[in-house]
């Protein structure tokens, strides 16, 4: 499952994965990170990183 879905903080790897949503049409994807103790670090990353380079898509 884990080779199926970008998996990391390869802030590239998670933009061409949603890539091919937005070119399908999707106008809202849904981002979940698991894993309890790394919420926060996640939505670090998240707000400083990876939103910036999905708002360029």
């Amino acid at each position: 499952m884990a080779a199926s879905i970008p998996c990391g903080d390869d802030v590239e790897n998670v933009v061409e994965a949603v890539r091919a949503f937005t070119d399908a049409g999707f106008t809202e994807v849904a981002l979940v990170q698991i894993g309890g103790d790394h919420q926060e670090p996640f939505t670090d990353w998240a707000e400083k990183e990876l939103l910036p380079a999905l708002r360029e898509l």
